[in-house]
């Protein structure tokens, strides 16, 4: 990674929050690939990597996606818009830029069109900003950090640098979570906090950061579910979240049917869901009431997780001044409260959460409607009533 793709994807990433996005840097891909000959070891195998990756959401919680690939030569660009074009589907992208800092070929120009694909220099990606507005100050503030080459390539090097105890989360979180079927994510991101719950630490600022890395994950798979829930029968919640936990109706009944044998044949007792399912009931009704607020809340997340990889960690209010949004921070920390009880790390993850996304809110006595009922917290020990939709 050379100093000019830094600078690259620096560029994207401030133009995909100028348009609205949160974004992730550096999106690495691979499987895990069995014993395949005698004397072969099974291992992991990379399929490839994305610069820049921006989400936002509709009002109907349907993900837009866009990708950058980012080089800072021209060649091999006519071939690269094949390539960037199966990566863009796989991701399910709306859209994918190839942004090069010298210029593109008349040939992959003339590809783009064809395959509906951008290719972009430095000067059109300022003037595509120009088009876009916004109240944040993304060049002097806190949040500029985010859009400097020399801090992204500390984070991500820090990043790298995580505690080796926590190496089976870290693999996920980089890699796996992004070729799993998105429904298996919301059991696995739990599941893989949970097996490292000993060795994570909440006086641990680079631990916190990795929870807020987690956060913005599973706010990605809650809008998953959430649109699978609109889409099939939004009146019963419960229901269809069961039923989007398994991969659909049939992989409910399956389970279901399997369960019943089980219990048959050998007496077993439980249920097919996880004993923190009700939590996560509560959990996306609260979620599928601000669908206007996701993409600011995943902000406040990628956000934090920068910031407390860093040497100086900001809170959400302080680094977004007056256009922060209580709503939205409270999401935030509803995810926290969530994770931190479903996986059994340590209960003060969750006040350590708290402490940069709403105490800032409460300290500063802001008024606003419904503020006696919006800071209560997803059910800590024991299941709650999911807000009625």
């Amino acid at each position: 990674m050379s100093e000019k793709d830094l600078e690259l994807k620096a560029l994207a990433r401030r133009l995909m929050w100028k348009m609205g996005f949160s974004t992730r840097v550096d999106v690495q891909m691979r499987s895990y690939v069995p014993v395949r000959a005698r004397g072969s070891r099974a291992g992991h195998e990379s399929y490839t990597d994305l610069d820049v990756l921006g989400i936002a959401f509709s009002p109907g919680f349907q993900s837009q996606r866009v990708i950058f690939d980012c080089k800072t030569t021209k060649s091999g660009s006519t071939e690269r818009m094949f390539w960037l074009r199966g990566l863009a589907d796989f991701f399910e992208a709306d859209m994918a830029y190839m942004l090069r800092s010298k210029a593109v070929t008349d040939s992959a120009r003339q590809l783009a069109g064809r395959l509906r694909l951008g290719a972009l220099m430095p000067t059109d990606v300022q003037e595509m900003e120009a088009l876009h507005r916004i109240p944040l100050d993304l060049t002097t503030g806190p949040l500029s950090h985010l859009f400097n080459p020399e801090d992204i390539a500390r984070h991500l090097e820090r990043v790298n640098r995580t505690d080796q105890n926590l190496q089976p989360l870290m693999e996920y979180i980089n890699f796996d979570y992004w070729v799993y079927d998105p429904y298996r994510n919301m059991t696995q991101m739990v599941a893989h906090l949970s097996d490292v719950r000993q060795f994570l630490n909440p006086d641990n600022p680079r631990h916190l950061a990795v929870l807020f890395d987690c956060i913005w994950l599973y706010l990605v798979a809650c809008s998953k579910a959430i649109e699978y829930v609109r889409v099939t029968h939004i009146s019963e919640v419960d229901l269809n979240l069961q039923a989007y936990l398994f991969g659909g109706q049939v992989g409910l009944r399956e389970k279901q049917q399997l369960a019943s044998r089980m219990r048959s044949l050998v007496g077993a007792s439980g249920d097919v869901l996880p004993e923190w399912y009700p939590r996560l009931l509560e959990l996306i009704g609260r979620l599928i009431q601000s669908p206007t607020l996701f993409p600011t809340a995943m902000r406040y997340a990628e956000w934090l997780n920068y910031a407390l990889s860093s040497d100086a960690p900001v809170s959400v209010r302080a680094a977004f001044g007056h256009t922060s949004h209580p709503t939205a921070a409270k999401l935030v920390a509803d995810v926290a409260g969530f994770l931190v009880a479903a996986s059994g790390i340590k209960p003060s993850f969750r006040q350590a959460a708290r402490s940069f996304v709403i105490d800032d809110f409460i300290s500063g006595g802001d008024h606003f409607p419904g503020q006696a009922t919006l800071f209560g917290e997803v059910s800590e020990h024991g299941p709650g009533q999911a807000p009625q939709v």
